[in-house]
């Protein structure tokens, strides 16, 4: 029997590659090969088989290559078997056949275990199944007819889109079956995801100028597929393949955006209702499980309003690939004129940091931070953020900008309201009177300053809280009652923020 030789075995005319799967050798009847290592990449594409003995096989390798070895390369020591896995792994073979008998009795522990870290698939041929034998079963197939190998390409493209998976497997599919570097970029121009036949899989690569570019849907979540190898250009079959991944990547990135929409939708109505105090404990631990994030852990509110041409959809974008970069958990969606996050930040510090990052990566944003909280403290952070970016003007605001506003967020509406009904009466549904008050009190009773505001004269200033005196009692030139006056129309405020209360304001002047 001969398994050892330094020449290629059935490989493809250029610009045919074939569609043979790691499961494929597997399942050939009556050859009794297994597959011991590497489980998750049995569907690796197989394009040709090669036979080696050497320690590095690699520079015969293009990719996509099933190495066959009686195990005379593996060296004997773990470490260098170890290696030997990692170079073929690396550079793309689609797996390895090691030969087992006299001179191999098993396969070594050291190369299953780097296999499977790798999920590089190594499979098991027995004595009894020659490497002649396994090539001419083989060869028919994998000089097949090339559309019908592109169709069998197209057809696992779309099954993996059915089956759930992402980005990363339609890349490994296409990288095995093609070789060379792919590269998934969104619109903002950074890697989504990359496979490279060539090199690590998780580094990142720069392709040059001549690697085609083929564009992934379009709207937000468009992004580009760059493809490019060293050994020879991309051929019809190849560029056939390719159009078949960039449907595929398409139908990918469609569904992600449908699945991000009915997310960001699901989870703006629970940030509803925690800032309109709907939930129980139970009911708040349990929707905030339903999008992995646990009750008992300490959240805090991040808001963001974008400045200048900035849309919210680009904002969240940003913000959430700064929380991905540090692995903090994170929630959001789309919130008034911005959007709002819950984060699961190691502290609050952090949480300020990241904050005043993302003030210098988008001139003009402003962000508001809420209180860590857990459970139904969410939606107290929530809305402390949101009355932040009122009370102050600067970039990064935070809950400790409220004053006593924070105060009044945490009093329950009934009692907001039996406050507000006690101190102005019917006056507290008059827009017109609430407004005007609320600007003089900001003012700090400088009335020429709240007129110029109003674009009212001081004597039509004075008149209408000559009648708010008429209806309420009070009069903000008196101290006491400037103070009640005052919290009322915070209280308001602090009501209209938690959705609740039954103040209709009129458009009645006065």
């Amino acid at each position: 029997m001969t398994h050892r030789s330094a020449s290629r075995v059935g490989r493809v005319a250029p610009g045919l590659h074939a569609v043979l799967s790691i499961t494929d050798i597997v399942e050939l009847p009556g050859l009794e090969i297994r597959l011991v290592a590497g489980h998750v990449g049995d569907r690796n594409a197989i394009r040709w088989l090669h036979i080696s003995e050497l320690e590095d096989p690699t520079p015969e390798l293009d990719g996509g290559e099933l190495l066959l070895t009686g195990g005379l390369g593996l060296g004997a020591t773990a470490a260098s078997q170890r290696r030997y896995v990692r170079r073929l792994a690396e550079h793309g073979a689609a797996g390895l056949g090691i030969a087992v008998g006299e001179a191999l009795p098993q396969i070594p522990a050291a190369v299953v275990a780097e296999a499977d870290a790798l999920g590089f698939p190594v499979l098991l041929v027995p004595a009894s199944t020659p490497f002649n034998t396994l090539t001419k079963l083989t060869l028919p197939q994998l000089a097949a007819d090339p559309v019908a190998q592109a169709l069998e390409v197209h057809e696992q493209l779309i099954e993996t889109v059915l089956g759930g998976g992402g980005p990363r497997d339609l890349l490994r599919i296409l990288g095995g079956t093609l070789g060379g570097t792919l590269v998934l970029s969104d619109d903002h121009g950074t890697i989504a995801e990359h496979h490279s036949g060539e090199h690590h899989s998780g580094e990142r690569h720069e392709l040059g100028d001549d690697a085609l570019a083929l564009p992934i849907g379009d709207g937000p979540g468009a992004a580009t597929l760059r493809a490019a190898r060293e050994e020879r250009p991309f051929g019809d079959y190849e560029r056939l393949v390719l159009r078949h991944g960039q449907n595929a990547l398409a139908l990918e990135l469609a569904r992600r955006q449908a699945v991000l929409a009915a997310e960001l939708r699901l989870a703006g109505d629970l940030f509803d209702d925690l800032e309109q105090e709907r939930l129980d404990l139970r009911e708040t631990a349990r929707r905030l499980a339903a999008f992995g994030l646990d009750a008992n852990r300490s959240h805090a509110a991040l808001l963001g309003v974008p400045g200048g041409d900035a849309n919210a959809a680009l904002l969240r974008d940003l913000i959430a690939r700064h929380l991905d970069r540090q692995a903090i958990s994170h929630l959001s969606a789309a919130r008034h004129n911005g959007v709002a996050f819950l984060v699961n930040a190691p502290s609050e510090e952090a949480l300020f940091a990241l904050a005043e990052a993302l003030v210098r990566a988008a001139p003009g944003m402003r962000v508001a931070v809420g209180r860590s909280a857990n459970g139904l403290g969410l939606g107290r952070s929530l809305l402390e953020a949101r009355a932040a970016l009122d009370a102050s003007g600067a970039a990064v605001v935070s809950y400790r900008d409220l004053s006593s506003f924070e105060l009044l967020l945490s009093v329950p509406v009934p009692v907001l309201e039996a406050y507000v009904d006690r101190v102005l009466g019917p006056t507290a549904s008059n827009g017109w009177l609430v407004e005007t008050l609320s600007v003089l009190l900001e003012s700090g009773c400088r009335w020429k300053d709240a007129a110029e505001q109003l674009g009212v004269h001081r004597h039509t200033l004075r008149y209408r809280m000559d009648r708010l005196q008429e209806q309420t009692g009070r009069h903000p030139d008196q101290p006491g009652q400037r103070m009640e006056l005052w919290l009322a129309v915070k209280a308001i405020q602090a009501i209209a923020m938690r959705g609740g209360g039954s103040y209709e304001p009129r458009t009645d002047r006065v």
